[in-house]
């Protein structure tokens, strides 16, 4: 069961039924069509970078060939490093790529509240890794990178009101139509579905609509559009942590298009659809990727290998020219055989005019041009020994100048959403520690902080400042100590470890620290006093001797 279907007694329940269908789908059908000219060039970027997905315009059956047309492998290789290196930068499956923090300050530097975030996030990144996310989300890459969006479902499993897991799913782009809020976010979604007869029923029951249940029994395989829609619910009211379906802020509609019915209506708490656009230009809904930017050179590209290819075979196996009557029966191609010719002049090989080395320098300049726009010189390793760590630094800081403002978006569209998604979903399903009873009162803005390998380089910049303020402040000691009185050397020691992205609960918090140097400046006073004891002790043993010496002995 899935978080909509919650407290859903009646799969055959429609609870609005003053939402229309046909306006539903009207919608949809007018959001399709703005999307008509991106169908077009989704289809031609598709064609050379992820063939298997060329199915915007023309409609493939499964297990077709669809690289026929492909004659130079370029820029899919590229596409699929610069997308590795988004997935293993910024959501790798092997370290733990972010963490929460609050927003307020006293909070923060609360032990009990930072090892509760702490808990909260190793717990949440443990389901990512029980989930396909690693796997959905590295298609989704691949589509932001080619085409410029992408498009991510992410649905919660539940069992009997807990939480029970996360499911995720990279839709194709053409079951997919969005609408922007006046704030430029993303907030409606349309996503039209092909189910079997008998999917139909397993999900919405009696109501799957007519035309399925019809061919439930002469033909269950047989496939209906449905068209899934959802988008912002006007509430009166601020919604509760856990509330049903049809009082949550995002309504969902499932319309059979073809009985033009609401088979079922639900509600979520978070949108479940995640769309992250590479960059956009104002006024445009869809965005532009390097996909977009490469598609002149991949398409040139491809003509000249194609060419090339024609005119390798016409020099591997050239065409013939033959005086008129001068052959003597058949031309025979075939190794070991002879062909008779009244004159040696009679059957010649045209000549191929290709100049090889120009063909090979336009192929390599317009190559490099298309690895230029994926940024694959600077991400993809180079042939030698192992990088050392300053050079895996200076990778990543190199990624950071050049991907910053696509990062950013990126955090907003899609990283921000799927962790408020993820934490908000296991507290409500009671998957989280319990809240330590310092929130419970004081409450608390939480703040998504990104801690994987390319977060981790943009913040050495600080840490880096502060180990050479340290190195100079230092240097300066040893011409006057007292300047070592300026450095608050425990916030310095926290923000380095912060910024390095060490665990909350490897530092002590403040009253502990406390606690340890009072138990140790009390060790320290009591060996000094022992100390002090011990040579009071041996000054008034050795004063005893000397007396007994200068008094000597008795006459």
């Amino acid at each position: 069961m899935y978080e909509d279907d919650e407290n859903d007694k009646s799969k055959n329940k429609i609870i609005s039924p003053a939402v229309s269908p046909a306006a539903l789908l009207k919608r949809y059908e007018r959001l399709k069509s703005d999307r008509a000219n991106w169908d077009t060039l989704w289809e031609e970027l598709a064609v050379f970078l992820m063939p298997g997905k060329a199915d915007f315009i023309t409609k493939s059956t499964s297990g077709n060939k669809r690289a026929s047309e492909v004659y130079d492998s370029t820029a899919i290789h590229a596409l699929q490093i610069l997308s590795a290196s988004l997935h293993g930068s910024l959501t790798s499956p092997s370290t733990k790529w972010f963490g929460l923090r609050f927003r307020e300050d006293e909070l923060n530097e609360d032990k009990d509240a930072k090892d509760w975030l702490e808990k909260c996030s190793k717990g949440i990144f443990q389901e990512f890794g029980k989930s396909n996310f690693s796997t959905e989300v590295a298609e989704a890459y691949q589509d932001m990178v080619g085409f410029g969006t992408a498009a991510l479902q992410f649905d919660v499993k539940t069992k009997k009101a807990q939480f029970d897991g996360f499911n995720f799913r990279a839709c194709h782009l053409a079951e997919i139509v969005v609408s922007e809020s006046s704030e430029g976010k993303i907030d409606t979604v349309f996503r039209k579905i092909k189910m079997s007869a008998r999917q139909a029923y397993q999900k919405f029951g009696d109501n799957c609509g007519d035309k399925a249940l019809k061919a439930l029994e002469a033909d269950p395989e047989k496939e209906f559009e449905y068209v899934q829609a959802v988008f912002p619910r006007e509430l009166k009211d601020e919604p509760a942590l856990v509330a049903p379906p049809n009082q949550r802020p995002w309504a969902c509609y499932f319309i059979s298009v073809s009985d033009k019915k609401i088979c079922k209506e639900s509600g979520y708490y978070e949108l479940p659809f995640m769309v992250p656009r590479w960059s956009k230009t104002t006024g445009d809904v869809y965005g532009f990727g390097p996909g977009c930017v490469a598609r002149p050179d991949i398409k040139t590209l491809n003509e000249a290998r194609k060419l090339a290819m024609k005119a390798w075979e016409k020099s591997i196996d050239p065409p013939l020219k033959a005086m008129q009557n001068g052959i003597l029966g058949k031309i025979d191609m075939r190794p070991s055989t002879v062909t008779y010719v009244r004159d040696m002049n009679n059957l010649e090989p045209i000549v191929n005019a290709t100049n090889w080395n120009a063909d090979q320098l336009m192929l390599n300049d317009v190559r490099a041009s298309v690895r230029r726009i994926f940024f694959s010189d600077q991400l993809e390793l180079n042939d030698g020994p192992q990088m050392t760590a300053t050079e895996v630094q200076v990778r990543y800081e190199l990624m950071q100048r050049l991907l910053g403002p696509t990062l950013g978006r990126l955090q907003s569209e899609f990283l921000n959403p799927i962790v408020e998604r993820a934490f908000y979903s296991m507290l409500r399903g009671n998957a989280l520690p319990p809240m330590p009873e310092v929130l419970q009162q004081a409450g608390g803005d939480l703040d998504i902080e990104y801690v994987g390998p390319l977060a981790r380089s943009q913040k050495m910049d600080e840490v880096t400042g502060i180990q050479r303020a340290i190195d100079g402040i230092m240097q300066l000691a040893q011409v006057n100590p007292e300047v070592l009185d300026i450095v608050n050397v425990d916030k310095a020691g926290r923000t380095i470890a912060d910024r390095l992205g060490a665990p909350a609960d490897m530092l002590l918090g403040d009253e502990q620290v406390g606690q340890l140097r009072q138990a140790r400046q009390q060790q320290q006073q009591q060996q000094a006093e022992m100390a002090q004891g011990q040579q009071e002790l041996d000054g008034a043993t050795q004063l005893a001797q000397l007396e007994q010496m200068a008094s000597g002995p008795t006459q």
